[in-house]
């Protein structure tokens, strides 16, 4: 089987590409970058322009979000707590013989340079984390389909951040990871195996973040291994006109404060106290238990 793995260049992504290669022959792995790489206005200078244009109160804002996506950003910046929970090599990808490595600007995916460049490879299965929304036309080049891990249980929570807003609104059971087949929405595929990690009471948001994304790839490996084998691979589609979806322009500073005073106030330790009861109020597809303790 043809496979490829189409994702970016975090801590995270790179240990989702070392894991998928202790068990697969990879083909070509894609790393696209960020929004903002090779831009002349970063982050840093962004944020300047920003405060000089904003009120007291917006400039607090500004200022506490900056500090907020700096604190909990482990996966995209170094954080001590990676080697805890990412289980492959997490610094850089360990290239393989026999495999392409290549690296595309942040929204190049969806060009006409790259998408010749996948039909000429004409891939069987491709395994996507973290990329820009694909569109159609490349969804559909690989032979068996396009599958997608996603940091959040869909229906219920699509898009963006989606570990983070079940703890804004107090819904920690709804913290999970989704392996889907891509389609033309965001995050609204048909289903195949759904997760939910092993929380303590001791969890914030970094380490909410990389038990979502280490038990996702074990998932993933899960579906590359049974769609290898030639197995019959069930899918359940979603339900329609259930969950919310979310952009990166719905954190603000509000729901920032919103979710560490939740976690300050126990929120995970009250779930675990009632988790059976909160567990069973949502309906999971595909369900695996967690394999990461």
């Amino acid at each position: 089987m043809k496979l490829v793995l189409l994702t970016r260049t975090g801590f995270h992504h790179t240990s989702f590409i070392n894991r998928l290669q202790e068990d697969f022959d990879i083909s070509c792995v894609v790393r696209e970058s960020y929004p903002d790489t090779g831009k002349p206005e970063g982050r840093f200078q962004l944020m300047k322009r920003l405060l000089r244009n904003r009120g007291p109160a917006e400039r607090d804002d500004a200022r506490f979000l900056d500090q907020f996506h700096r604190t909990y950003s482990a996966g995209f910046r170094y954080h001590p707590i990676l080697k805890d929970y990412l289980r492959a090599p997490f610094d850089l990808v360990v290239e393989q013989a026999g495999t392409q490595y290549i690296n595309v600007n942040c929204g190049e995916v969806n060009g006409s340079a790259f998408e010749h460049f996948l039909r000429d490879m004409a891939p069987d299965l491709i395994a996507v984390l973290g990329s820009s929304v694909i569109k159609p036309h490349i969804i559909s080049i690989p032979k068996i389909a396009m599958i997608n891990l996603h940091s959040g249980l869909s229906p219920y929570y699509r898009g963006t951040w989606s570990y983070g807003w079940p703890v804004v609104n107090g819904e920690p059971h709804y913290i999970g990871a989704t392996v889907h087949y891509m389609d033309h929405g965001i995050d609204t595929g048909g289903i195949i195996h759904q997760t939910r990690p092993s929380l303590s009471e001791e969890d914030d948001l970094n380490s909410i973040f990389l038990k979502v994304i280490a038990e996702g790839t074990e998932l993933m490996a899960k579906v590359i291994s049974d769609i290898a084998g030639g197995g019959r691979i069930t899918s359940y589609s979603q339900p329609q006109g259930v969950g919310r979806l979310y952009t990166t322009r719905d954190l603000d500073a509000a729901a920032a404060r919103t979710a560490l005073m939740n976690l300050d106030d126990g929120l995970i330790g009250k779930y675990l106290s009632l988790k059976g009861e909160r567990d069973s109020q949502v309906t999971l597809y595909g369900y695996l238990p967690p394999v990461i303790f």
